[in-house]
């Protein structure tokens, strides 16, 4: 090869590597965006929980869009389309509005349909008052064994679904076993005890840290988005609010709840899954959406554990708590063919 050739060929490669490099730093800083965004990253939220002088603690995380590319934007155009139909055949489905979101924990990407609509989360709301109480639990060792006697004076809303054991006038609990009431048999009697216990500010911190409306006592009329309350089960998985100990404390008592006709009954058998549903039926001039159910939880797929969280509106409980058993079975079997 002569000289000139040679400087020609060292030209070529020269650019070669120079185009290679440039890509790899295009691809470089692209993965950085995604892996460690910043604050100021509009495609990213982070909500941190505030009132530290040294520290900025991450409370929770997520991207503001859904996946729109690969199987997930596929699994969400199949359930746009079930819930569609499911809606448009409102004579025989009985449910008029339904409410998705569906969250892979290995990837931490989601999807959602209707995500931005609003329900009435009625019993979900039992689930932060848990959080609220082992939060305290976890400077005051003592704070879960405290006793308090339950009498009849404590305001209950009424359930639909009601649980199979209740409270007793004139018994005493501990808060640890009036929070299992609250959670495992979803017992309305169970609210007032022990939010007597609980601080207004520690309960509504949770809120505040997690970007949600703080609710009202006894506000029948609270709403929210089922990506928002998604956000709960998101900080117990992820164990960044509560401690290692007591978020497992958390979602083992989750997984034991007794309400079995929902997503759990679109499962395979041994699946495990660490729910809450709640229920409320309101006085309304349209029966369409007269009665919501819902449930949200975390399923532990063998590989590829996720967040669901459905909520619905229509006219009857039963055929709502179909739609949640067909579309958890519809979302394990994606995930599990995947």
């Amino acid at each position: 090869m002569n000289k000139k050739s040679k400087q020609e060929l060292d030209t070529v490669i020269s650019y070669i590597l120079m185009f290679f490099f440039f890509l790899v730093g295009i691809t470089l800083g692209i993965l950085l965006k995604v892996v460690f965004p910043t604050e100021t990253d509009s495609s990213y939220i982070q909500k941190r929980a505030g009132g530290y002088e040294y520290i900025n603690p991450l409370v929770d995380f997520e991207s503001v869009e859904s996946t729109k590319i690969g199987k997930l934007a596929n699994m969400e155009k199949t359930l746009q389309k079930y819930v569609d139909n499911t809606i448009e055949d409102y004579d025989v489905t009985k449910v008029s509005h339904i409410s998705i979101y569906y969250k892979d924990l290995n990837s931490g990407a989601w999807i959602g349909v209707n995500e931005d609509e609003d329900f009435s989360p009625a019993s979900l709301l039992k689930l932060p008052i848990m959080i609220a109480s082992y939060k305290i639990a976890e400077s005051d060792s003592t704070f879960l064994q405290q006793e308090i006697v339950y009498e009849e004076k404590y305001i209950a809303s009424d359930q639909n679904i009601t649980p199979t054991l209740q409270l007793e006038d004139g018994k005493t609990y501990t808060i640890e076993q009036l929070i299992e009431r609250l959670i495992k048999y979803s017992d309305n009697k169970a609210v007032e005890p022990i939010l007597s216990e609980i601080p207004n500010e520690q309960l509504a911190d949770i809120y505040t840290d997690l970007g949600i409306e703080v609710p009202e006592q006894n506000d029948i009329t609270y709403e929210l988005k089922v990506k928002d309350y998604a956000s709960f089960f998101r900080i117990l998985y992820n164990a960044s609010y509560l401690n290692k100990d007591m978020s497992t404390k958390a979602l083992k008592l989750l997984s034991e709840a007794e309400f079995d006709e929902g997503i759990v009954a679109g499962l395979p058998d041994g699946v495990k899954i660490a729910s809450k549903f709640g229920e409320r039926i309101f006085e309304s001039d349209s029966i369409e959406i007269r009665k919501q159910l819902h449930e949200c939880g975390i399923v532990y797929h063998p590989n590829k554990p996720y967040i669901l969280c459905i909520m619905t509106k229509g006219s009857d409980l039963v055929s709502q708590e179909k739609i949640l058993q067909e579309i958890s079975s519809m979302i394990y079997l994606e995930v599990n063919n995947d």
